[in-house]
């Protein structure tokens, strides 16, 4: 007999970050897309003290990411801890988010045509 973990031994396992405490407000993405968003936009924020710092690190990475570039489309990001928006944007390419905990922000992250 064969147990699952023994096919999966070979198989080469990429290490996934965690994703940190967060509180969707309002998203039309595909979770998975959500997900990577969230941890990318984690990642930027780690040794930053300036949200425009922190904006144009994540704005790097969405346009870096496979599933998340596209090269006709922008993404536009706005962090910071009271924004108020109104925005265009192209469908299921949004999401408005807060990271909670030690980082405690708010994302704004979209993409128009």
């Amino acid at each position: 007999l064969k147990k699952m973990s023994d096919e999966d031994s070979d198989a080469p396992r990429t290490k996934v970050e965690p994703l940190p405490d967060y509180k969707i407000r309002f998203t039309d993405m595909p979770e998975n897309l959500v997900e990577k968003a969230i941890r990318l936009t984690a990642k930027a924020n780690e040794g930053k003290k300036v949200d425009k710092e922190v904006a144009t690190a994540i704005h790097q990475g969405l346009n870096e990411d496979p599933d998340l570039m596209d090269e006709c489309s922008g993404w536009h990001v706005i962090v910071g801890k009271s924004f108020a928006s109104a925005i265009t944007y192209q469908t299921k390419n949004s999401v408005y988010f807060d990271i909670l905990g030690e980082c405690n922000k708010t994302f704004l992250l979209f993409k128009t045509q």
